[in-house]
């Protein structure tokens, strides 16, 4: 079983399916929002179980995604794409979970301040 919380506890939840691949995105957005590069995982909400949700803000982008956050902690909990679907923040599981890096995303964008060293795959930018 896979739980995950946010710093405070205020949400809470459990997955009833095993996480999938982790993405490490270097876009701008994701950049400004987690401060290096947001590692996510795509994950369909009818396979969580919220044990407990409060406080939660939603930062809605132009582009039409949502960033949805704890408002009493901060911590960042998912992210809504514009066109339907939702990419867990990785961090906010407990370990050990068993997911793995995967892939690098939109690496045309990434911070001047860091390298990626990993021999994992590369797309300058999604769907390349």
């Amino acid at each position: 079983m896979i739980t995950g919380s946010c710093l405070c506890g205020a949400n809470a939840f459990q997955l009833d399916a095993d996480p999938g691949p982790v993405t490490a995105c270097h876009c701008g957005q994701c950049r400004r929002y987690s401060g290096f590069h947001a590692a996510s995982i795509d994950y369909e909400p009818e396979n969580m179980r919220w044990l407990s949700q409060g406080h939660l803000r939603r930062f809605a982008h132009p582009s039409g995604s949502t960033r949805v956050f704890c408002g009493r902690c901060g911590t960042k909990l998912w992210f809504e794409y514009a066109g339907g679907g939702l990419s867990l923040e990785a961090g906010i599981m407990d370990a050990p979970n068993g997911a793995r890096m995967a892939e690098h995303i939109f690496t045309a964008f990434k911070g001047d301040f860091y390298d990626i060293a990993d021999c994992l795959p590369h797309q300058e930018q999604y769907g390349d």
